[in-house]
C-alpha cells in the first residue's frame, strides 16, 4: 500500500476522533470539533450565495446536524439551509478515506441530481493537486459516478426515477434527498435502497415537508420505532433571513409574532423578513420556510395529525 493511500485510510479510521489543541472557531464548528471536521473545512470547496469559490464552514444547522447525527437519521429542515451540501461533505470524506466505500445521494429529479454532483466534483476539483494526482486519481466512469480506482471506492449521484439505483450494490452512505417530492413508487424505491446498507453503513432520509401524507411524511411520524434519529430545522437557522429596513416598522409585534420572539429568540429584523415571507408565499410559506415540525406538514396538506405524534 502507498503511503499517500495509507495516510488517508488513518484518517478514515479516525474521523470522529476529538482534536486537542485546536481553536473550534478556526474552522466554523462548535466545541465538539473532530478529524472530520478538519478536513471539510480545511480541503473542500463550495459556491457560495454571492458565486464565490469559499472553505465550507458549516452553518448552524450543519454544525447541529455534525454534532447529533448517527448511522440513521431523517432531517427535516426549511428550504436552503445547506443540509444536502453538508451531507455530500460528509460522505465524500468518508469515500475518499475509507477504501472500498461505496457512496449514494439520491435526488427527486434529474435536475437536483445534476446540481449534487456538480457539489460534489467541485469538492474533488479544488483538492490538492498531489492528492489528484495520486491516490484520488479518478477513472473513466457514467454520467454523476466518480470512480476512485486506487481506493476501489465509488461516489454516485442517482434520481429516485432511476429503478436500478442501489440494485446489486452494498452501499455504505445512503442520502435520499427531498423524498417528500419523490413521484415514481417512492416507498419501493427506498425500500430497495435501504436495503442495499449494511447495519454498520449510514443512512440520511433528508425533505422540505409537502403534505400531511406520503413516505416521508410517515418515516418522520416513525421514526422512534424505525430507530431514526430526528433533526428538525427552522428558517431561523439562516441567519440571512433578515429584513433589516423593515426592522424599524415591525413593531407592534402580533401575538404569534410575540410567541416566536419568545420560544426561538427571534430579532425584530427576522420578524420584518417573516412577514413579507408570508405576504409572498401566503399558505406555502409553513411549508417552504418551516417554523415547526407539525404546522410545516399541514400547510399543503390533506389531512390532519395530532401533536400526539409527533
Amino acid at each position: 500500500m502507498s503511503q499517500d493511500i495509507a495516510l488517508l485510510q488513518r484518517l478514515g479510521m479516525s474521523l470522529d476522533a476529538k482534536i486537542s489543541g485546536l481553536r473550534p472557531r478556526a474552522f466554523g464548528f462548535s466545541e465538539c470539533q473532530t478529524i472530520r471536521d478538519l478536513l471539510i473545512a480545511g480541503v473542500l470547496r463550495v459556491r457560495n450565495k454571492k458565486r464565490g469559490l469559499v472553505r465550507l464552514l458549516p452553518n448552524r444547522a450543519q454544525r447541529e446536524f455534525g454534532g447529533t447525527c448517527t448511522h440513521r437519521n431523517i432531517v427535516l429542515k426549511a428550504r436552503q439551509l445547506g443540509i444536502t451540501t453538508y451531507v455530500a461533505a460528509r460522505f465524500f470524506v468518508q469515500t475518499i478515506t475509507r477504501p472500498g466505500t461505496m457512496t449514494v445521494q439520491v435526488a427527486h429529479d434529474q435536475e437536483s441530481a445534476e446540481e449534487i454532483f456538480k457539489i460534489v466534483h467541485r469538492f474533488w476539483e479544488n483538492l490538492p493537486n498531489a492528492m489528484k494526482r495520486g491516490a484520488l486519481t479518478r477513472s473513466r466512469a457514467n454520467v454523476r459516478q466518480m470512480v476512485f480506482p486506487r481506493l476501489d471506492s465509488e461516489y454516485r449521484v442517482a434520481t429516485a426515477a432511476d429503478v436500478n439505483a442501489g440494485r446489486g450494490l452494498t452501499i455504505h452512505n445512503l442520502h435520499c434527498s427531498e423524498v417528500a417530492r419523490w413521484l415514481r413508487d417512492p416507498a419501493e424505491a427506498l425500500a430497495s435502497l435501504r436495503a442495499a446498507v449494511p447495519a454498520d453503513g449510514d443512512i440520511v432520509l433528508e425533505s422540505t415537508p409537502n403534505g400531511a401524507g406520503g413516505v416521508f411524511y410517515e418515516e418522520w411520524q416513525h421514526a422512534n420505532e424505525t430507530g431514526y434519529t430526528r433533526h428538525f430545522f427552522p428558517w431561523w437557522y439562516d441567519d440571512e433571513y433578515r429584513d433589516r429596513a423593515g426592522a424599524e416598522r415591525v413593531r407592534p409585534l402580533t401575538p404569534e409574532e410575540q410567541e416566536l420572539v419568545l420560544s426561538a429568540g427571534l430579532s425584530d429584523e427576522q420578524i420584518a423578513w417573516r412577514r413579507t415571507n408570508r405576504a409572498q408565499l401566503r399558505k406555502l410559506a409553513a411549508q417552504e420556510y418551516a417554523e415547526d415540525p407539525i404546522s410545516c406538514f399541514l400547510a399543503s396538506g390533506e389531512c390532519e395529525i395530532g401533536r400526539a405524534h409527533v
